[in-house]
């Protein structure tokens, strides 16, 4: 297998956002100071089945999908990628306490329903994929560890929000050739300019809740510099993001921020 087979798969078979997702699962086990990472574990094999799942769905429902030719290749991978997934995602899943259960259950159920039509609904699908990574990224943690839900918490899952919001505008911009236009995407209904301009705002709400973290709730220092650099960065990939774009801008470098966040958390920490 080439170099470039090799990185195609690893991308096309959603191994890399599995990582992605460890990555943003991990920076929160920073943030909220925990050292419990059997979530991060779930949640890596979570999106290795809900992310072949919903592929292997679009594949049956033939839809145009930009990583078709490269599913019809690796059909074999996929499938046992997304069974291995499902096996490990529920051997984690059965020691979980069971307010982590349920909301397992209550993120597993949109992810599912997801490419039945749900995200066909209004606005829904930015907001489905920010409120499951949210859930799965953050709240899955906050939930284990037992940590009390009070106004620190609960901005913290606002800014989660906030920031995979932002980063999904891109991805919006790019399925504006291939998504049906009774969608209503953000793109689709508002046009790229506006779209890069609401992703831009949703980044700056975020970066203003931090800064309240940081002078009411004690949030360190060198987490708020590596909050800012990795919002400085989402901001320069979203007004960059066009449609003419290549497909590694979007699967690589966009979707590589949630990699970032947790190396400025690290480098952060080391320097500062």
């Amino acid at each position: 297998m080439s170099l470039k087979r090799f990185f195609q798969f690893f991308n096309f078979s959603n191994i890399f956002v599995a990582f992605c997702v460890l990555s943003l699962t991990v920076s929160s086990e920073v943030l909220l100071d925990t050292a419990n990472y059997t979530i991060s574990q779930f949640v890596f094999f979570a999106t290795l089945f809900t992310y072949n799942f919903q592929r292997v769905i679009k594949f049956k429902q033939r839809e145009k999908h930009l990583q078709k030719e490269s599913q019809e290749n690796n059909k074999i991978s996929t499938y046992l990628i997304m069974i291995t997934g499902g096996i490990m995602s529920a051997y984690h899943f059965y020691y979980f306490q069971t307010n982590t259960q349920i909301a397992i259950i209550f993120s597993g159920v949109l992810s599912v329903l997801y490419p039945f039509g749900i995200r066909k609904i209004p606005f829904s699908k930015i907001f489905i994929i920010a409120l499951i990574w949210t859930i799965s990224s953050m709240f899955l943690i906050v939930l284990e560890n037992n940590i009390l839900i009070n106004q620190n918490i609960i901005l913290h899952l606002i800014a989660r929000f906030l920031f995979v919001f932002a980063i999904t505008i891109p991805f919006d911009i790019r399925d504006l050739k291939f998504d049906d236009k009774k969608m209503k995407t953000i793109p689709i209904v508002f046009g790229e300019r506006k779209a890069r301009l609401i992703g831009l705002m949703a980044l700056f709400f975020a970066e203003i809740i931090t800064i309240v973290q940081l002078l009411h709730f004690s949030l360190p220092y060198h987490h708020l510099i590596a909050l800012i650099c990795i919002f400085f960065l989402s901001a320069i990939l979203i007004i960059k993001s066009t449609q003419d774009k290549t497909a590694i801008y979007f699967s690589f470098w966009v979707e590589s921020l949630s990699i970032y966040f947790y190396l400025f958390l690290m480098l952060s920490t080391l320097l500062f």
